[in-house]
């Protein structure tokens, strides 16, 4: 939660603060990404290692690269199966768990199971 530093003197009445600064909304975009969901983006390649809160089941990201969408739904798993993480692009279930990003100006559809 980001600090709601609003004022209340009437001259300045309903006027954020400090953290309501774009400095303070992109540091939290950046450690939802980066951390929570563990985006993370080299070249071409698009991968996860999620962090979720264990009462959170699971998270969307609509990511868009270029003229094509990927809708992804990352699932934590509540069970200790020793499955680490199962990827399904497009309904076809991959061996590596890295999104290769193509610019086909279709959209897909990412499942990421993972046990955290």
């Amino acid at each position: 939660m980001i600090a709601a530093d609003v004022y209340g003197v009437e001259r300045h009445r309903g006027r954020g603060g400090w953290t309501w600064y774009t400095g303070s909304a992109s540091w939290m975009y950046q450690l939802i990404i980066e951390s929570f969901i563990g985006l993370k983006k080299r070249g071409n390649n698009l991968s996860f290692s999620p962090c979720l809160p264990p009462e959170w089941n699971s998270v969307k990201v609509h990511y868009r690269y270029l003229d094509t969408k990927y809708h992804i739904e990352l699932t934590q798993l509540q069970t200790t199966s020793g499955v680490s993480a199962k990827m399904v692009v497009d309904g076809i279930e991959q061996d590596n768990p890295v999104i290769a990003l193509v610019n086909d100006g279709l959209s897909h559809e990412i499942n990421i199971r993972f046990e955290n």
